[in-house]
C-alpha cells in the first residue's frame, strides 16, 4: 500500500471515531438528576486565621545492609510547617537535609542526596497527630540516599500528641525483597 493510501485511511479512522464520539456525547446528559448544581453544595469558607499552624523536627537516622555485603547510614533534618483543619485534617510541606555524609564501609560512585522536598499528610484524633510522609525530588538531581533514608522514611507512621514541646520517637526496620535490610530513628519534636 502506498503512503498517501496508508495516510488517507488513517485519517478516514481517525475522523469515524470523532464522528462516533461526537454522536455518542450529544446523546448523554452531562448533569444527570443524582448530580446536584454546585450552589446546593456550596460549603461556607472557613474564616481566615482558623487553622492551627505547627512546626514539626525531626532528626532521623537510617543505614541500609545490603545482601551482597557492606552497608551505608546517613543522618537528617527533617523540619515541616503542619496545618490543621477544622475538619481535623492535618497538612504540610518540608524539606529533608542531609547532616552527615553517607559514609559505606565500601567504594561507591553513586552521587549521594543531600536533599528532598516533602509532603505531610495526616489527621488529628483525640489530641494526637497521626502523620504519613512522602518524599518529593532529591537534590542534586539524579542523585538518591545510599543509607536508606529515601526507602525507610515513608514507611514512617509517626503518632505525636498536638501539644506544644510533645516529642516522639519511631522506628522503622524491614527487608526488600533482594534481602538488603533497611533500618531507621527518628525522634520528632512539635512546636507551636
Amino acid at each position: 500500500m502506498r503512503w498517501w493510501a496508508k495516510a488517507l485511511l488513517w485519517a478516514a479512522i481517525l475522523l469515524a471515531c470523532a464522528g462516533v464520539g461526537a454522536f455518542v456525547a450529544s446523546r448523554s446528559n452531562p448533569f444527570p438528576p443524582e448530580v446536584r448544581s454546585a450552589e446546593a453544595s456550596v460549603t461556607p469558607s472557613q474564616p481566615p486565621g482558623s487553622e492551627e499552624v505547627w512546626s514539626l523536627a525531626i532528626v532521623s537516622r537510617s543505614s541500609h545492609a545490603y545482601r551482597v555485603g557492606g552497608a551505608c547510614g546517613s543522618d537528617w533534618r527533617v523540619r515541616a510547617r503542619l496545618r490543621v483543619t477544622d475538619a481535623d485534617r492535618v497538612v504540610g510541606d518540608g524539606v529533608a537535609r542531609l547532616t552527615s555524609g553517607a559514609p559505606c564501609d565500601f567504594a561507591t560512585a553513586q552521587v549521594q542526596a543531600d536533599r528532598f522536598t516533602l509532603r505531610v499528610t495526616g489527621a488529628e484524633i483525640e489530641g494526637r497527630m497521626e502523620l504519613r510522609f512522602r518524599l518529593g525530588s532529591a537534590s542534586p538531581a539524579g542523585s538518591q540516599d545510599l543509607g536508606g533514608f529515601e526507602t525507610t522514611f515513608p514507611r514512617v507512621r509517626l503518632s505525636i500528641a498536638a501539644r506544644d514541646g510533645a516529642a516522639a520517637e519511631v522506628r522503622a526496620r524491614f527487608e526488600d525483597a533482594n534481602g538488603d535490610v533497611y533500618s531507621s530513628r527518628s525522634n520528632a519534636e512539635l512546636s507551636g
